[in-house]
């Protein structure tokens, strides 16, 4: 299974993901970039993007880049910093690793608008479990057959 395949097989049983219309975009060894199109139904009481779907759309490119990384990675903590309300018809979430310590990942993801401007900053912390990608894809396809 090729690295692209490995993470949409992993991915598609995010059905979460799939609801707010979350994609991922590339990944690669330096980062993960993920999008999303915004509707009605992403926005809040002010018309802009509501800060869970922010939030989620953060939390999937930090998951698609440390299970790229390191199969498996789960997300111990993440916290976020809104900057600018996010007026805008797309987001997008670039990823990247900034410590790996042991079973520790440390990630800053950055999501910006459609203009470009920078809404928030999100920075997660995933532990690491001692597997391999071919154990994962194992775990996939024991998935798949249910």
């Amino acid at each position: 299974m090729n690295e692209e395949n490995y993470l949409n097989a992993f991915f598609e049983r995010d059905k979460f993901v799939q609801l707010a219309g979350v994609k991922l975009v590339e990944v690669t060894d330096a980062s993960a970039v993920a999008e999303a199109m915004i509707k009605e139904e992403h926005l809040n009481g002010n018309g802009c993007v509501q800060g869970g779907m922010l939030y989620t759309l953060a939390d999937f490119a930090f998951a698609a880049l440390g299970n790229y990384l390191h199969p498996m990675t789960v997300t111990q903590g993440g916290h976020i910093t809104y900057l600018r309300p996010a007026y805008t018809s797309k987001i997008t979430a670039i990823a990247k690793e900034t410590e790996r310590v042991g079973h520790n990942c440390v990630c800053e993801v950055v999501v910006r608008d459609d203009k470009g401007d920078m809404v928030c900053i999100c920075h997660f912390n995933g532990f690491v479990k001692d597997m391999t990608k071919e154990q994962m894809t194992e775990i996939i396809r024991k998935g798949r057959q249910k």
